[in-house]
């Protein structure tokens, strides 16, 4: 893959990031800025956690058993609540002004 071909892919992933944070948004609400007002940063930290542990083990055995979420997902999973982290710091900052 050349260089724009990567900045294209790069493009259109961060497209599909933000469709599957709107379309998680309408299906759960803002559960996950909730959560983060009640616990702070952790929150965000335990979750992508998580998403790691579940990258890993898919990466260490091979296959896998629930066959609807793919390494990919599991990875752009991570992606979203780290920007979404981001999202809720910045938040702070401008409120504390």
């Amino acid at each position: 893959m050349n260089n724009e071909e990567k900045i294209k892919l790069h493009e259109q992933l961060l497209n599909d990031l933000h469709i599957l944070y709107k379309t998680k948004n309408a299906d759960y609400g803002d559960s996950v800025h909730d959560t983060y007002v009640k616990y702070g940063l952790t929150s965000y930290l335990v979750r992508v956690e998580d998403k790691i542990n579940r990258a890993r083990t898919l990466h260490q055995k091979g296959n896998q058993q629930v066959l609807d979420e793919k390494m990919k997902d599991t990875l752009l999973d991570a992606a979203n609540y780290l920007i979404l982290a981001v999202i809720d710091l910045e938040n702070d900052k401008v409120t504390k002004k």
